[in-house]
């Protein structure tokens, strides 16, 4: 399983404003350079994450963006969730297949991806964002 792009974007932007001092705040327009993200597509997941409650945004000089919640309360699999398009890993919808009846593959990996879930659902922005006020490593 690969996650979607705008999953990778919108956990890089929490995992950014978590390392941030208390009140501090980052535009998107620094985002998207540090992480060379196209602008529109941050503001996409920037848009997702404040609608979501995540993250509050202010407009005009001097705005930016910053968490809503604490780090520590956070889900990463929460946000995966929210973030990735819903369905199943495999589309078993074919009632041609031939393999329908006797095939398990389906609920093999139904159970792998409740089990992904279930796993990042035990750590928290916080455990995956690092200390608050050191560098973000640059990711090439």
């Amino acid at each position: 399983m690969q996650l979607t792009r705008f999953t990778d974007v919108s956990l890089r932007v929490l995992m950014h404003l978590a390392r941030l001092a208390p009140h501090e705040q980052a535009t998107t327009q620094d985002i998207a350079a540090r992480y060379n993200v196209p602008y529109n597509h941050l503001n996409k997941a920037v848009h997702h994450l404040s609608k979501a409650g995540w993250i509050t945004s202010s407009r005009g000089r001097g705005g930016g963006i910053r968490l809503a919640v604490a780090p520590g309360e956070l889900r990463i699999g929460e946000v995966v969730r929210s973030t990735e398009p819903p369905g199943d890993v495999v589309d078993c919808f074919s009632q041609t297949c031939p393999l329908r009846f006797a095939c398990a593959l389906k609920c093999a990996l139904d159970e792998a991806h409740r089990a992904f879930y279930a796993r990042l659902d035990e750590y928290t922005l916080a455990d995956v964002a690092g200390n608050p006020g050191q560098a973000l490593l640059e990711l090439a």
